[in-house]
Formats: C-alpha cells, sequence, structure tokens
C-alpha cells in the first residue's frame, strides 16, 4: 500500500484583502491490491456518516482518503495483513528423516 500527498493549487480569487481563500486540500492518493482496498472500504463503512474517511473511490486499485486518518488506516491494514499471514509448519509426528 503506498500513499502520496495529494496535490492541490490554491486558485485566487479576487478579494478586498488580496489574500488566496481557496482551502487546501487534505486528501491522500491510497494505492493498494484490491483486497486491501476492500478492506479499507469496509473499515470507513464502520464509521459514521460524520466520520467517514473515504474522499473519493477512483478505481479498482485507488482512494482518495481524508488525510487526518492515513496513520490509522497504516495501522489497521498492517494489524489485518498480520492475521492473514501463514508460513509453513513442520508436520507434528512425522519424522521425515530418510537415513
Amino acid at each position: 500500500m503506498t500513499s502520496s500527498k495529494s496535490k492541490s493549487k490554491q486558485i485566487d480569487s479576487p478579494s478586498s484583502s488580496g489574500k488566496n481563500t481557496a482551502p487546501r486540500s487534505s486528501g491522500y492518493l491510497l494505492t493498494c491490491d484490491p483486497p486491501t482496498k476492500q478492506f479499507i472500504m469496509h473499515l470507513n463503512d464502520q464509521k459514521k456518516s460524520d466520520k467517514k474517511f473515504i474522499i473519493e473511490d477512483l478505481d479498482g486499485t485507488h482512494l482518495l482518503i481524508k488525510g487526518e486518518v492515513r496513520d490509522e488506516i497504516t495501522k489497521k491494514v498492517d494489524e489485518w495483513m498480520d492475521l492473514n499471514v501463514f508460513s509453513s509448519i513442520e508436520r507434528v509426528g512425522e519424522s521425515l528423516d530418510t537415513s
């Protein structure tokens, strides 16, 4: 899973103070495989509507998410991945010694 800060360009708008008034984007482009994306969407669905963090579902492997939840999502995905990693185990009770 990779993410990159989405770049935003402030738009100059005419105002009496001469300052930029357009808000900056605080979203991250998240790139991941489809199963991880589904897990992240599941996390988003569990949140109350005012706490949802997906700004836009872009395609099969990309999401635009709110910047403030990036670390939380990364932590939860890491935990989920750790639960789904399997390693080979020696067979118990079998002797494979051929000598």
